[in-house]
Parts: structure tokens; C-alpha cells; sequence
């Protein structure tokens, strides 16, 4: 026997592109994940803003405690955030404030015989904030939630409502905040 002689081994298989087919997908996967790698708006925010002020939003409505409660919602978000820290206006880069200017409650479903049974409860914040460095407002604008409220609720299921409203409202200027860049 010639020891020289050399065994090839060969599998056939059904699928002959198989192989290729699957390291091609890997690749794939793998180019997608490292795309979609951490992600923040840290990148987008300018280098010198590292901090925000946030004052007390003025309450142009009957419903007393709400700008605290916005406010509370609003550092909280922020801290958790973690872009931007939450400082005194006297070391701040950003200045968040604003206006709490409505609580509407109005009928949304009305059955037969003109009977309300369900009211939407619209709460209506006007915000702005401005970049103390340069002295430029990055948005003016106004934000306005509705929940659906039972029409026979009281006077707690309304409260629950207003901070569901603002807890989304915090939300959207956070949001609107940090993607004004």
C-alpha cells in the first residue's frame, strides 16, 4: 500500500450553499448588533452643556400642588436620565421653565339620552428652555396630555389623572430637552 496516497474526504450535501448561507447570516447579525451598540444623546448635546436648571413652573390653573408635582417629575427624569445633572440655576448650562396652564375636564363618550359617561381630563404645559451660555431658547412650546376619566370619578380618581397627564407630559419635555440639538 502506498503510504503517500492521500484520502479525500468529501461531503455532499442536499443544500451545497448551506455553509455560505450561514456564515453570510452571521455576518449579517453581527454588523446589526454592533450598529445598534449603546446609544445616547449625550453624543448630540454640545460639550459645554453638562447641567440643567429647573425652576418651578408658574400654575395658571385652580389646582393647587400641580407644578410641584410636575417639577418632582421632571428632576426625577432627569436624574435617572443621567445626561445632564440637575444643579442650582447659579451653575447651570440649561434653564427648563414654564407655565402649568390648563386642567380641562370634557365629555368624550356620550351615550343615548345625552348621558356622559366618560370625560377626558387635558392637561396643558407650556415649556421652554434656554441655553444660558449662548442666551438661545432651544424650544418654546406647549405640551398637553388627555386621559380618559370615568364621569361619576372623584376627587382622587381626578388627582390620579393629573399626574398620569403630567408624568407623560415630564416625558415629552425631557425628550424635547434632549433632542433639541
Amino acid at each position: 500500500m502506498n503510504r503517500n496516497k492521500k484520502i479525500r474526504l468529501t461531503v455532499r450535501t442536499k443544500y451545497p450553499f448551506m455553509k455560505f448561507a450561514i456564515i453570510l447570516g452571521l455576518l449579517l447579525v453581527l454588523g446589526a448588533l454592533s450598529a445598534c451598540g449603546y446609544y445616547s444623546f449625550k453624543g448630540s448635546l454640545p460639550s459645554y452643556i453638562r447641567s440643567i436648571a429647573i425652576t418651578l413652573f408658574d400654575n395658571q390653573t385652580p389646582d393647587p400642588g400641580v407644578p410641584e408635582t410636575l417639577n418632582r417629575y421632571l428632576r426625577d427624569m432627569f436624574i435617572d436620565d443621567n445626561t445632564l445633572k440637575v444643579v442650582d440655576e447659579s451653575k447651570a448650562d440649561l434653564l427648563l421653565s414654564g407655565t402649568v396652564e390648563s386642567i380641562r375636564q370634557k365629555a368624550a363618550v356620550v351615550r343615548t339620552g345625552e348621558q356622559v359617561t366618560e370625560d377626558r381630563l387635558v392637561v396643558t404645559v407650556k415649556a421652554q428652555c434656554q441655553d444660558l451660555k449662548t442666551s438661545k431658547t432651544l424650544f418654546n412650546k406647549t405640551f398637553d396630555y388627555a386621559v380618559p376619566l370615568s364621569a361619576t370619578a372623584g376627587l382622587d380618581e381626578r388627582q390620579k389623572a393629573i399626574d398620569e397627564a403630567l408624568k407623560f407630559i415630564a416625558e415629552d419635555i425631557l425628550n424635547a430637552t434632549l433632542g433639541a440639538w
